[in-house]
């Protein structure tokens, strides 16, 4: 069969590749973040590529992260949230009997827009997450050979599709941002208490409860961060479409060992015996041959939002 692919935005990612002076899984906000300097930059005719190629080359997902394998790009636009944490409107916290899942109902819905998706505008349909049978196994990507114990996907989709439906199978479709949530202590996050007190009213599969509309807080701090991963993947429950840019933030969100627990009390089939106890697809290996491009984005400027 063929695809008619549609035409996407002529701009181009001008890369750069840095030195190793780049911290590994660490927010580059602040003081720190100078202006580097021409040394630490190559010639921009190393890799000029489009973003209408690049969103051609698709793998499955998750996929492993070494840092010193992808391409780095300074002075990236930021990724801009829009609306993800406001305070009006309805937020809904569900157990669909495979993860705990989010969806918001505002005037107008949350939106991303910037970094790899330029002036295309995503909508927000709704943030979920994957978890292990312990803390250590919890989380889908791998960052530098580790673990977290859990990651959260933000779904949205592309504004000129009608629907997530619609979208859905579009080369530039969808855009899932993935935090990662590493439980260390028994010092719960205030922001995320929010969520693990709702998550025990959901117990029974296909129940759902309100939450705060303002319930997406803790992610915030991290979401405004000037430097994260982009990749051209795929989704990582059925049906595995691969339409997805994916935007993953490396710095871990800190969670109590206790509020990821009460995720793994999730009952997933009516008759309550089996918990959700691990959503986790495994990591996806290209074929040597073909390897993804990943593109470590940092920005000297924050998100507006």
């Amino acid at each position: 069969m063929l695809v008619t692919v549609p035409l996407i935005s002529t701009a181009y990612f001008y890369v750069r590749k840095l030195l190793r002076g780049t911290a590994k899984n660490k927010c580059v906000c602040g003081p720190e973040a100078d202006e580097p300097t021409r040394s630490q930059l190559v010639e921009d005719h190393e890799a000029h590529v489009l973003v209408a190629e690049w969103r051609l080359h698709k793998f499955q997902s998750p996929i492993e992260l070494n840092h010193d394998e992808t391409i780095s790009h300074d002075h990236f636009d930021p990724l801009e949230f829009h609306g993800h944490w406001d305070e009006d409107g309805e937020a809904t916290f569900e157990n669909t009997g495979k993860t705990a899942q989010i969806r918001l109902k505002r005037d107008e819905q949350p939106y991303l827009v910037g970094g790899p998706l330029h002036e295309d505008v995503y909508l927000f349909e709704q943030l979920h997450f994957h978890w292990g049978d312990d803390d250590n196994l919890g989380c889908e990507h791998i960052f530098e050979g580790k673990a977290y114990s859990m990651e959260a996907h933000a779904v949205h989709f592309n504004k000129k599709y009608e629907s997530f439906q619609e979208a859905a199978d579009k080369p530039d479709g969808l855009a899932v941002v993935g935090f990662f949530l590493e439980a260390t202590d028994n010092d719960d996050n205030p922001c995320f208490k929010k969520l693990t007190t709702a998550v025990q009213e959901i117990i029974k599969v296909n129940t759902s409860t309100s939450v705060a509309p303002d319930c997406l807080t803790w992610i915030k701090e991290e979401a405004q961060c000037k430097g994260y991963y982009t990749y051209q993947g795929s989704l990582t429950t059925e049906p595995y479409l691969e339409s997805v840019t994916w935007i993953l933030y490396p710095t871990p969100i800190h969670v109590s060992r206790h509020q990821v627990a009460h995720f793994r009390e999730l009952k997933s089939t009516p008759c309550e015996k089996v918990n959700i106890t691990n959503n986790v697809r495994p990591i996806q290996t290209p074929p040597p041959n073909k390897k993804p491009s990943i593109f470590f984005a940092r920005s000297h400027r924050k998100s507006d939002d």
